[in-house]
């Protein structure tokens, strides 16, 4: 039986818990977020967090725990478009305080994201409307359901801007924000050419490591990279086909399934989070092959803590490596943190009871409720935080 050992407690380090876009310039804690999803730290410490449902992305001062938007519009959750939310469904309204449609390109329309969710509203020919901004400041700028963050050696900031089917750029020093991959409708194509000229379909995840910029290409089935210095696209793993073709392959001959989670070891090895394969696996960076690191494919609920062990993983989301090259995954559908052992290849439960709720702050993280977890990052002192999706928090994990 997996008896497992309490290894860490849990808190809540940002969000109160209830749904919406306020506290800037307040304790993180009392501030209000709303499903939030990829999480990445700056160069000082500083906590980055795609408050997605905001349509902005937020920062948490490691000194004093304040948060600020730094990216997004921020004076209301959609400037253009009111959700209406009720028992029968989504609707939408165009904002009465819009000026209209400036793309003119048509009305509006409801479209699900992976998840089966209402989540965006599109025209009729798939382009997004929530866009603008480049060339100013970034807190000026239109953000359409961000999910991911990444910064970095220059400071410079980088989002997945998931909805507007864009890489964005927030410079350094200048706060300016540009797109520097994208055309802004959900297509594949451009690589070999310059990123901004490509199509991206639904930028779920973000890893840069040196020059090199690491995207989840979520409905496209692949990871892309863009060389940051000459600003060309490829693809690093996928051929564009949402299934599981093995392992042992070179990875652009391989197929992944909706991945939605990247992370970079320290010998260059990418991992990703192949979702709808219920996998993780890794990207030599020599040879360019491709493996599973853990998960096998098969359907998996989590039981309770007496159940026998299991290496099943159910929608892996988010994934941390810590040096000695241990994984930390969220893993979504069982409202689960797991952590595997490169040593021993076990897959352990490091946070949540299999259950979605909230509760456990101030206790052990084995005991802790978590709903949907989504990104995982690793602070400074090897603290992990984990974005409590569907909790509207932001919970670390402070081990031993």
């Amino acid at each position: 039986m997996n008896i497992e050992t309490p290894v860490g407690t849990i808190r809540t380090v940002a969000g109160n818990g209830e749904p919406g876009l306020s506290g800037d310039g307040e304790a993180a804690v009392d501030a209000c977020l709303n499903e939030p999803k990829g999480l990445s730290f700056d160069g000082e410490g500083n906590l980055l967090i795609a408050d997605s449902e905001n349509h902005v992305v937020r920062k948490v001062d490691r000194m004093n725990g304040t948060i600020m938007t730094v990216a997004g519009c921020s004076g209301a959750p959609n400037p253009r478009l009111e959700m209406v939310k009720s028992d029968a469904g989504v609707t939408s309204r165009e904002d009465p305080f819009s000026e209209g449609d400036p793309s003119g390109e048509g009305a509006f329309a409801q479209q699900a994201d992976l998840s089966g969710t209402v989540r965006y509203i599109v025209n009729g020919a798939g382009v997004t409307k929530r866009f603008g901004g480049d060339g100013g400041s970034a807190l000026r700028a239109l953000l359409n359901f961000p999910t991911a963050v990444a910064v970095d050696g220059e400071g410079h900031l980088y989002i997945a801007d998931t909805m507007n089917h864009r890489i964005r750029r927030v410079e350094a020093g200048t706060g300016q924000m540009s797109t520097i991959a994208g055309i802004g409708q959900p297509r594949f194509g451009g690589d070999g050419g310059p990123a901004t000229a490509a199509g991206l379909n639904e930028p779920a995840a973000l890893a840069v490591r040196e020059a090199r910029l690491y995207i989840a290409d979520q409905s496209n089935n692949r990871v892309r990279a863009i060389d940051l210095i000459s600003g060309i696209i490829s693809t690093v793993a996928g051929t564009g086909s949402a299934a599981y073709n093995g392992d042992g392959i070179q990875a652009t001959e391989a197929s992944l399934a909706g991945p939605s989670g990247l992370a970079m070891g320290r010998d260059g090895t990418v991992y990703i989070a192949d979702t709808f394969n219920g996998r993780v696996r890794a990207v030599d960076p020599t040879t360019g092959i491709i493996r599973t690191v853990v998960g096998d494919g098969g359907e998996y609920r989590y039981q309770g803590a007496m159940e026998a062990p299991s290496t099943s993983l159910s929608r892996p989301s988010g994934i941390a490596v810590d040096p000695e090259g241990n994984l930390f995954i969220t893993d979504s559908d069982n409202h689960l943190v797991r952590r595997w052992d490169s040593a021993t290849g076990r897959l352990d439960r490091l946070a949540g009871v299999g259950v979605a709720n909230y509760g456990g702050d101030g206790g052990m993280s084995l005991d802790a409720s978590l709903s949907y977890p989504f990104g995982i990052a690793i602070g400074r002192k090897g603290h992990l935080l984990i974005a409590d999706t569907f909790n509207h928090r932001i919970r670390e994990i402070v081990l031993p």
